[in-house]
């Protein structure tokens, strides 16, 4: 729950600045589109209220071009040297190697671990939220990033409360996004806050953004490592997926690994992060999402090839894992 008065913050400034960090390799899109949405709520506000509510500039390490993932060059109106004030600044995410990204960019962080943040409000998008949290800024504060990345968040930031289902947390003065497009999210939330929800909707509805987003479960794929080294849980992993369908117990993994289960259970755990149990659970969600993409088949049908005999029980561990019944999850990703 935020605690944080936006109305106080900003009820004494003309204009609210604010600043779009850009770095090497940042993703062009997560800032030219959270640019629009505030130049277009700026548009608005004026339209409502006769004035400019909202003012936003570049800034970077140096005031030389900064070349994005895609190539294109943008041009920054500060450096990190400014002595301005921003009333709000944003992190957009990138693509590329989360540690070389963060090495090349030391100096920018360092910036962002100056910024006192009773006076100035941090945002960040996806892996932009690394940024943040090297700073400093997210230390014992909730936090969310992409769902790709939840595992490498936890190791690196341990003083974070990672919230990872959710697609804004915002802390007052701290808020950061999930996934790639959540900027979008991040913009109406922003808006909604800096100015009124009915000029933020308008922004949701002209760039048909869907502003009820509240989580990002639906959109997670899980992932399966089996490059951990343990070949025993390797071996079990590789049996478990052939074998989803058909009704398991620790004693007959145990026997495929020849281990025993106290054994198994500790070693499974530290290898996939996963009970075995919830491990062939989630298995056999990813297979029943597949079947809701791509193939006309009944939801039954789909409960019984994936390993559940009981449609109920399916669908509570589908929305468990997903945020979503299998119907409204059909509805949202299938291609047919």
């Amino acid at each position: 729950m935020c605690n944080f008065t936006w109305g106080k913050f900003f009820s004494m400034a003309k204009s609210i600045k604010i600043g779009v960090v850009i770095y090497r390799n940042c993703t062009s899109s997560m800032v030219a589109g959270f640019w629009d949405i505030m130049v277009l709520a700026n548009q608005l506000h004026y339209q409502q209220f006769n004035k400019n509510l909202l003012s936003i500039e570049l800034i970077a390490e140096t005031n030389s071009p900064i070349k994005c993932f895609s190539g294109l060059n943008l041009i920054p109106h500060k450096n990190i040297k400014t002595k301005e004030q921003f009333d709000l600044l944003y992190v957009p995410g990138f693509i590329g190697d989360v540690d070389q990204v963060l090495a090349l960019e030391k100096k920018t962080i360092h910036y962002l671990s100056t910024i006192k943040t009773t006076k100035t409000i941090l945002t960040a998008a996806c892996n932009g939220n690394f940024f943040l949290a090297s700073s400093g800024a997210l230390k014992n504060k909730n936090a969310t990033t992409h769902w790709s990345l939840i595992d490498k968040f936890r190791k690196d930031f341990q003083n974070v409360n990672l919230q990872p289902e959710k697609i804004i947390v915002d802390n007052g003065n701290v808020i950061s996004a999930a996934g790639v497009t959540s900027y979008f999210n991040l913009a109406l939330h922003i808006i909604q806050r800096l100015t009124n929800p009915e000029i933020s909707l308008a922004c949701a509805k002209i760039f048909l953004v869907d502003s009820g987003r509240k989580i990002q479960t639906p959109y997670q794929i899980f992932q399966f490592p089996k490059n951990h080294g343990d070949d025993v849980i390797a071996k079990t992993q590789n049996w478990l997926e052939r074998n989803f369908k058909e009704k398991t117990s620790l004693t007959q993994l145990s026997e495929v690994g020849n281990v025993s289960i106290k054994t198994l259970t500790r070693r499974f755990k530290k290898a996939t992060g996963e009970t075995p149990q919830i491990y062939l659970q989630k298995f056999r969600i990813e297979t029943a999402k597949r079947l809701l993409e791509s193939k006309d088949i009944t939801f039954n049908e789909v409960t019984w090839q994936v390993g559940y005999n009981d449609p109920s029980s399916f669908h509570k561990a589908f929305k468990i894992e997903t945020g979503l019944t299998p119907i409204d999850y059909r509805n949202k990703f299938s291609f047919l």
